[in-house]
Order: C-alpha cells, then structure tokens, then sequence
C-alpha cells in the first residue's frame, strides 16, 4: 500500500533510514525535524509496515529567467529484506504522478552509485546534471589567496548565500535550484554529518565552500563565490580547512579555474509532463548541493 508518510511514522522511518544508510539515529533525527511535510514523503507499507520510503523536496530547474517547480528525489530507501520486490519502482512512479498533479514539470534525483543509474534509466530518468572534479595543492590555494588577508570567520545568512548561489549558476541552465529553506535545509544536513561551511567577504563580493575532511584533504562539496571574494575564500580555507590538497566538486560550466578538472555525470532527471530546457544541456546543468 502506497500513501503519504504520517508524522506517526517517524520512528520507522527513522529506522528504515539507519537500516538503509548506516548512519547513526542523529542523521535521519535531524532531518525528520527539520521542517520536512510528511506530504514530501511517500512510504510503502506491507501488513502496516513501513518498508520503502521516498522523499519528494521542492526545488526549482534553471530555465533562462524563469524557475521552473521540480521535485528533489532523496533518501529513497527499501529494508534489505523486502527489496527486489518492486516497492521502490511503484513508489517513483508514484512520486512522477504527484509531483505532475502538483505541477512539478521535473524530477531530478542524484543515484548514490553506478549501478543506480541503469535502476533509474529504466524508470525514465536521464543523463543531466554534470560537475568538475579539480584536485588543488596547498600551494596553489595559497597562490589563489596572494593579496587577501585572513580577517577571522564570517558569518553570512542562508538568503544571502542562497542568492549568491542563483547568481553564479546563471549562465547554467538546466540547474537545480533551492528555496532558502530548502538551503538552509541542505546545509544543515551537511553539518550533521561534520561538514563545515566556510564563508568569506574581500572586494566587495561574497564567497563560500562547504567542506568535508577526507583525510589529509579536504573535499569541497559547493563552491560559490563572486570572483573578486575568490582570494578571501581561497585564503579563509587555507586557515579553517588546513589541508595538503583540495578536491573541488565545481559546476562544469562556470567557478573558479575555469577549464580546468576532469567532468563526470552527477544526477539525473525525468520530465514530469513537460519537456527539458531545451539549451540547457550545452551549459552544463548542475546540482552539486545534494545532500550527500
């Protein structure tokens, strides 16, 4: 049986989500709090147990001026012992006919691994969203930082670094968009995890990365900035987020060191009644603050 989830149903879905992901019960806690509608949660129930469940988020596709309503398609789940059943397969359709009677005109979803991508393929998704790989010394951060001095940690709001984002990502369309709220959202549920965003201010510009240790490096999971914040930010990294290399995950189609990385497939996406942007593949679509 298919329906919406019930703010009853967070202590299953609470263990759906551990059982699935292996995180910690502070992950999904944190994110069953956080402001998510049971209405953008589709669960699959057999004999009143909840055992699959997806979360439909609203979001925007970038579409020239305009902001087209998409659905976010996260944290889809199954327990180990009821999956290769169908559930998830019956819940994504589901998932397309709601969000269509809601009058989403996409569904994007980023696949949590290569095998994933054939799983979704088959449902009607699509080769969409892209980003760019770049591995940089230390040293080369600290020469993008020359001439910026390290003034202490900044603090900016969620609006404004939300409205920074819409504004790098311009020239890219095809891309996923968030609400403030949804931002703040995804921000969130990177800080649970231990992720740190680093936020800096130099030459009238703004600028931000959200950063993971993944040993001696650190991963940069977004970076946002205005191209005169760019040395703050490179200089702001080099003092929180020491590190002997950078791995920035970076739109294809704009950011910093431009041309440079190597471009890899990210997310994919499945018209909900409409058609794709049409020039938004040649700029190189992209997701990037997935939630992951």
């Amino acid at each position: 049986m298919i329906e919406f989830a019930r703010r009853g149903m967070r202590g299953e879905l609470s263990t759906l989500w551990q059982a699935a992901f292996h995180d910690p019960a502070r992950i999904p806690r944190h994110f069953l709090n956080s402001g998510v509608s049971p209405r953008d949660c589709a669960v699959y129930r057999v004999g009143g147990r909840v055992v699959s469940a997806v979360y439909l988020l609203p979001a925007q596709i970038l579409a020239g001026e305009r902001r087209l309503q998409a659905q976010y398609v996260f944290a889809a789940a199954t327990l180990p012992e009821y999956r290769s059943r169908g559930y998830m397969s019956s819940l994504l359709a589901f998932a397309a006919l709601t969000g269509a009677r809601r009058g989403d005109c996409f569904s994007a979803v980023v696949p949590s691994g290569e095998d994933l991508f054939g799983f979704y393929a088959k449902l009607g998704y699509a080769d969409f969203f892209t980003v760019r790989m770049l591995s940089v010394p230390a040293a080369r951060m600290r020469r993008a930082a020359e001439g910026a001095r390290y003034a202490g940690r900044v603090l900016a709001r969620p609006g404004e670094l939300n409205a920074l984002r819409g504004a790098c990502l311009r020239g890219c369309g095809g891309s996923l968009l968030w609400s403030d709220r949804m931002f703040y959202a995804a921000c969130g549920m990177s800080g649970v995890y231990g992720d740190r965003l680093v936020c800096a201010r130099g030459g009238g510009g703004l600028g931000y990365a959200l950063c993971r240790r993944e040993g001696d490096a650190c991963l940069v999971l977004e970076l946002m900035a205005d191209e005169a914040a760019l040395p703050a930010l490179a200089a702001a990294l080099l003092r929180e987020m020491p590190a002997g290399r950078y791995r920035l995950r970076l739109p294809a189609g704009c950011g910093p060191f431009p041309g440079e990385g190597e471009t890899a497939r990210f997310g994919m996406i499945k018209p909900l009644g409409g058609a794709l942007p049409g020039d938004a593949q040649p700029h190189f679509p992209y997701l990037g603050l997935a939630m992951d």
